[in-house]
C-alpha cells in the first residue's frame, strides 16, 4: 500500500501597502470574509502555513505569523522570512499571495502540479503562485543572501533561477485585487 505524501507547507505572502487600493485590501470583505481570510482558508489543508504580515491581526489556529525584515522589505524579503519559519524537513511549500480574488481556485490550480508557477493564459507568471521544492528555495535565499540579500528584490530573482515549470492557469484562478474595481468585480459574481 502506497503511503500518501504529507500536504505541502504555505506561504501565504501578505506584506504589501495596498497604495494601489486606497486602504487595506485584505481587509476588505467579500461575502462576510476578508481577502485575507478567504485565503487562509484556501490553504488550510496545508502544513504549516506560514502568514508573513506586518499586521497584528489575530491569525487562526496553528498559522505561523512572521514578518519580512526590514519591514517593508518587499515579497522576495517576504518569502525569505516563511521559508525561515519553516520546519527543517519541510519537502515543498506553495506560495500563495494573500490578496487573490479566488483564492480557492489558485490553490486547487497549485495542488494540481508537481512544482511550477502559474501563469494566465497569455503566459504571463504570476510569481506569487507556486509550488516550489523548499530544498531549492533555501539553496537560492543562501546564494542571495550572499550577494547582497533579498530587501526590494522582486521574486523573478529567487524564482527565476530554479527553473520550475510555468503551468498556465485560468485567469478566474490567478486573478488578484489590487485596485478597487477588481473588489467591486468580485463582489458582482461572488
Amino acid at each position: 500500500m502506497a503511503l500518501t505524501p504529507p500536504p505541502p507547507a504555505a506561504l501565504v505572502i501578505a506584506g504589501g501597502r495596498s497604495t494601489r487600493f486606497g486602504s487595506d485590501k485584505l481587509r476588505a470583505e467579500v461575502d462576510g470574509r476578508t481577502v485575507l481570510q478567504r485565503t487562509m482558508e484556501a490553504v488550510s489543508g496545508c502544513a504549516p502555513v506560514v502568514l508573513v504580515s506586518a499586521a497584528d491581526d489575530p491569525v487562526p489556529h496553528g498559522v505561523l505569523l512572521v514578518s519580512e525584515y526590514p519591514r517593508w522589505g518587499g515579497p522576495c524579503a517576504g518569502i525569505a522570512a516563511g521559508v525561515a519559519a519553516l520546519p527543517a524537513d519541510a519537502v515543498e511549500t506553495l506560495i500563495v499571495s494573500a490578496d487573490l480574488a479566488r483564492p480557492e481556485r489558485a490553490v486547487a490550480a497549485l495542488h494540481g502540479i508537481a512544482s511550477g508557477l502559474l501563469a494566465d493564459q497569455d503566459g504571463n507568471t504570476q510569481w506569487l503562485l507556486a509550488r516550489v521544492p523548499v530544498d531549492a528555495l533555501r539553496a537560492q535565499l543562501a546564494q542571495l543572501e550572499a550577494t547582497g540579500g533579498t530587501t526590494g528584490l522582486p521574486v523573478r530573482a529567487l524564482l527565476g533561477p530554479l527553473g520550475l515549470p510555468v503551468v498556465r492557469a485560468s485567469d478566474h484562478a490567478i486573478a488578484d485585487i489590487d485596485l478597487p474595481e477588481d473588489l467591486d468585480r468580485l463582489k458582482e459574481h461572488a
